[in-house]
């Protein structure tokens, strides 16, 4: 009969321990989430119903504690301590209130005398440190100390891990935090908080997806959390993926204390949805609290881009960086500001905030995209260049990418061109000399040598794009004008090629601009052998004179070609039309 007694004693003993640990878990969930204001509302209606529990006295403490409120805190471990003298818990919570309190020495003997009173007991020094890391007057050193002494008597206990991480965190340690975190993973496969502070690291290593899947683990053990969800949603926000962002978002302000800061980023999130009235409404709201005129500035700044009201747009975000914390500058501020700047016509300015952009954020391509155009618009085509390449480097698709490199050497180089052609005129009209003309000569041929090499990548990630061996061309053909060497003819047979496999009439510019090339080619080398080799140069010639038959019947009406047989005297195909 005893012994069923014991039996039947031990199993209410269970069923009301996980009732009980059921119900803690969730208050645990509010301060795991800061929430501290539900935690106490948690705990509170949790005392009344049962004012006895030591638990639940405790955790309230705790809450008290994170509220900044020692006073209050240490009623409740006073009153946990009477329920159970000998449990260590309300103990620690005495040795945490002395801590806030800056008594060191009465915080060291609490701690030492609830670490006595329970020895073998892991949670023991795990709520010690904890205390030391997690409150606001902390104490690393003591939090460490207990810390090694818990991982002594149990080191596979998966919260010391935990408590690790944020001891690392707390030095800035991010990969160690990392790791100590995944070792808590390892020891507790279901440890939800653990998903969450991974995914945090995560977040700040750019590891976007592993992020992704470490906040969407830590839902699916747990959806009853908070914090999770503004995680989730900042990872979202931070990628360009808004409607995401505003979903999780949605979900964190529906359960959460909200902050100002949490308002302003979800009325952000709502702008980039194109939800321009209700950002506003929000950001009215938060004004009208917080009385920061920043951060309405900021968005009506943006919506202003958005709408075309560009000089509105200037004034608003020229008053918000002029009274905002810098501090809280985020990237998209200088990016809209230097877009604004640019369709008033204030380019150099622009620039400037293109680049803070992305000294904030360097993964953003579509900055530098904008930043390379704004370069090129302004004929600083190397800096364009410049841009294009770190656009590379931070994942943009190379291909394209050198593609608009190579246009922009090229680009470069008719800069040089003009300006050597501006002093042969100079010269002629005032026989002067042309002391920078080697200079500019030496600086076109670079750059189209730099273009050259920018298009042959081209080719050779893409062999069958047909405009990457028509820009090479044109490149060689410059470098050789008086086609000296074959190298021109040579791409230019290949572009052709590519042409002849596809769509003729659809690419019939292009075809003619190759046509033109070997045309122009044969001609010249027909030339040079006219008084060494007259059977070959006329070979070469009648080669040439069928290139610039092939134009005309593409366009009888090309006027180059039409000129070309006029002055060799030569009568028009009668596949085109005579020349009116």
């Amino acid at each position: 009969m005893k012994r069923r007694l014991f039996l039947l004693n031990g199993l209410l003993f269970f069923v009301f321990a996980g009732f009980a640990q059921q119900n803690t878990n969730q208050g645990q969930n509010f301060l795991d989430d800061l929430q501290y204001h539900q935690a106490r509302s948690f705990y509170l209606n949790r005392l009344k119903a049962y004012p006895n529990d030591l638990r639940t006295s405790c955790s309230l403490g705790d809450t008290y504690l994170y509220l900044q409120n020692p006073d209050s805190a240490k009623l409740m471990y006073q009153q946990a301590m009477t329920a159970d003298p000998k449990s260590p818990f309300p103990v620690i919570g005495l040795g945490k209130v002395a801590m806030f309190k800056g008594d060191k020495a009465g915080e060291l003997d609490l701690f030492e005398k609830a670490r006595k009173a329970d020895k073998k007991n892991p949670e023991v020094y795990y709520l010690i440190a904890k205390g030391c890391f997690d409150l606001s007057k902390k104490d690393t050193a003591t939090g460490n100390k207990y810390l090694s002494q818990g991982m002594d008597v149990n080191s596979k206990y998966a919260p010391y891990h935990i408590l690790y991480g944020d001891y690392e965190l707390i030095r800035h340690k991010f990969g160690s935090a990392s790791n100590a975190y995944e070792r808590a993973i390892y020891f507790d496969a279901n440890y939800a908080l653990a998903y969450r502070k991974l995914g945090v690291i995560q977040t700040l290593a750019r590891a976007n997806r592993d992020a992704a899947n470490s906040f969407n683990k830590c839902i699916g053990l747990n959806d009853n959390q908070i914090l999770v969800f503004k995680n989730l949603g900042d990872l979202y926000y931070g990628t360009g993926r808004y409607s995401e962002a505003e979903k999780n978002y949605q979900i964190y302000m529906s359960r959460a204390e909200v902050s100002y800061d949490d308002r302003e980023r979800y009325a952000i999130i709502l702008f980039f949805n194109k939800k321009y009235d209700e950002s506003k409404k929000l950001l009215n709201e938060v004004m009208n609290q917080k009385g920061d005129e920043s951060v309405l500035l900021r968005v009506r700044g943006y919506i202003a881009f958005e709408t075309g009201d560009y000089a509105k747009g200037v004034e608003d975000l020229s008053k918000f960086f002029k009274i905002h914390d810098p501090e809280k500058n985020i990237t998209s501020d200088y990016v809209y500001y230097g877009r604004l700047l640019q369709k008033v016509g204030k380019d150099t300015l622009a620039i400037a905030n293109y680049n803070k952009a992305l000294e904030m954020d360097s993964t953003k391509t579509e900055i530098y995209d904008d930043l390379a155009k704004l370069y090129a618009s302004n004929k600083m085509h190397n800096e364009a260049a410049a841009v294009y390449k770190k656009m590379i480097e931070n994942g943009a698709d190379k291909l394209s990418a050198m593609f608009l490199i190579g246009k922009e050497y090229y680009f470069q180089s008719e800069i040089f061109k003009s300006k050597f052609d501006t002093l042969v005129r100079q010269r002629a009209n005032s026989k002067a000399v042309l002391p920078d003309s080697v200079m500019l000569c030496g600086n076109r041929r670079l750059f189209l040598q730099k273009a050259d090499s920018a298009f042959t990548i081209v080719t050779e990630l893409n062999p069958q794009y047909a405009g990457g061996f028509m820009w090479r061309g044109r490149m060689n053909a410059a470098l050789d004008p008086e086609a000296d060497t074959g190298a021109a003819k040579d791409i230019y047979e290949k572009a052709l090629a590519i042409f002849d496999a596809g769509d003729q009439t659809k690419n019939r510019k292009s075809v003619i601009e190759c046509y033109k090339y070997l045309g122009s080619y044969y001609f010249l080398s027909s030339e040079r052998l006219l008084k060494s080799d007259k059977k070959q140069s006329e070979a070469l010639k009648q080669t040439s004179i069928e290139f610039w038959k092939k134009i005309l019947i593409i366009d009888p009406n090309d006027e180059q070609a039409l000129e070309v047989f006029k002055k060799l005297k030569i009568p028009v195909p009668t596949t085109a039309p005579a020349s009116n």
